[in-house]
């Protein structure tokens, strides 16, 4: 049986994330072992000065760490293991300001650790390290992005694909577009992303 980590952020009441979260639960049922980071309960850690440096000097110099350094990098490690054991990941968000909340782009900040998920290879380039992992974003947003101009502003979930590629981690993205601009409307938007969830994961046998 796989393991599915689903790391989703979804602090509004009465979510629309939220019910996207859930008809993937209810559709992988008995299929997966779900491990559910809930990043409004347990954000992952800024890179600030302490764990940054730490991080680097592990990392980057190749260094031991002492005892401070590791209690500094030790909530960033328990995520990295989470991504490292999983095979499978769901990331669920809404996009806030034409990207991603910052506790998503935390998450990734901190999982994406040289000679962890990815390293630099001999001739300088960079490879992904977590090959075989498959990752579904699941993203809603107020405004209606699937179309140009407002195409072009979608900064969030290029960002995160992105982010998924560098680690080697392929992925596929449904998105709720337009829930606030088309409000008549969006209880329909909805049940399409959960009918597209339904059917990837209907489709999607490895999943």
């Amino acid at each position: 049986m796989k393991n599915t980590l689903l790391i989703s952020y979804t602090p509004r009441a009465e979510s629309n994330t939220a019910k996207l979260v859930q008809t993937f639960i209810q559709t992988i049922d008995g299929r997966s072992n779900i491990v559910h980071l809930d990043l409004t309960k347990e954000p992952a850690p800024l890179l600030l000065e302490e764990n940054l440096n730490a991080l680097l000097k592990r990392n980057y110099d190749g260094m031991q760490l002492n005892e401070s350094e590791n209690d500094a990098v030790y909530s960033a490690d328990l995520l990295l293991q989470q991504l490292l054991e999983a095979d499978r990941i769901v990331i669920a968000f809404p996009m806030y300001n034409f990207s991603l909340p910052a506790a998503v782009k935390a998450w990734i900040d901190i999982v994406n650790q040289n000679g962890k998920t990815f390293k630099i290879t001999e001739d300088g380039e960079y490879e992904g390290l977590c090959q075989g992992k498959q990752a579904l974003i699941l993203m809603t947003s107020g405004g209606d992005y699937s179309q140009e101009p407002a195409q072009s502003m979608n900064h969030a979930t290029p960002l995160i694909q992105s982010c998924m590629s560098f680690m080697g981690i392929e992925s596929h993205k449904i998105t709720a577009y337009g829930l606030n601009q088309y409000m008549d409307r969006a209880s329909d938007i909805i049940a399409e992303a959960q009918r597209q969830i339904v059917a990837f994961l209907k489709t999607n046998e490895s999943w």
